[in-house]
């Protein structure tokens, strides 16, 4: 009779994917155009998601630690394997990659290649970029006038930062640049790939099998 409860609870969790973030952070772009633009974040969902709105973004600037979140998602509805797209602004964005951005903050994505994001789902941190604590000037993860992109099927990172679960453009790689599609090292635009299974799903099918044992 345990080992039914057991069962049930697992498959209650897997089922509401409790605990678990369907968006995660894929990039961030600290761009050449005038004024250090495009500054934009790029996200995906790797499952349905009915309401963004539980979601939000906060960047962590130059080592102070987090600011919270400054920018939450409206209630918008997401569709798996969609990227999803917060700048600054649009006309420089939109000059350098050739589509507007899905949603513009000026707080979150304000970031200088050294700068920290975290992502918030019910107001707790479920992944980050960049240590909040450490000013990345000088860090493996700095990007000014670059960009710093997620390994594929990595993440969603929790409040820990994991450096080995993304690759960079290197510092000023963008320099002199006018466009993502002429660049010589090109932000790589929405060419992550999510995960099979999320962490929950793949520690509590584990669970189920080990009490089937």
């Amino acid at each position: 009779m345990r080992q039914l409860v057991m069962i049930v609870l697992a498959l209650s969790l897997v089922a509401t994917g409790a605990s678990a973030s369907d968006l995660v952070i894929t990039g961030v772009i600290d761009g050449p155009l005038t004024g250090g633009l495009p500054k934009a974040i790029e996200l995906i969902a790797c499952a349905d998601i009915a309401d963004l709105s539980i979601y939000g973004l906060g960047s962590a600037n130059n080592g102070g630690g987090t600011d919270g979140e400054e920018f939450t998602f409206p209630a918008d509805s997401a569709v798996e394997g969609q990227f999803i797209y917060v700048a600054t602004e649009d006309p420089q964005f939109s000059a350098f990659f050739g589509f507007s951005p899905d949603y513009i903050d000026g707080n979150a994505p304000n970031i200088n290649g050294d700068d920290a994001i975290e992502l918030f789902m019910n107001g707790g941190v479920v992944d980050v970029f960049g240590d909040i604590d450490v000013d990345g000037t000088g860090e493996p993860w700095e990007h000014m006038d670059g960009w710093a992109y997620r390994v594929d099927q990595t993440g969603p990172d929790g409040t820990t930062f994991v450096l080995a679960n993304w690759f960079f453009s290197g510092v000023n790689a963008l320099d002199n640049e006018t466009s993502n599609a002429t660049a010589a090292t090109p932000f790589p635009l929405g060419t992550y790939t999510c995960p099979s299974a999320s962490p929950v799903e793949s520690s509590t099918w584990g669970m189920v099998k080990a009490l089937y044992r």
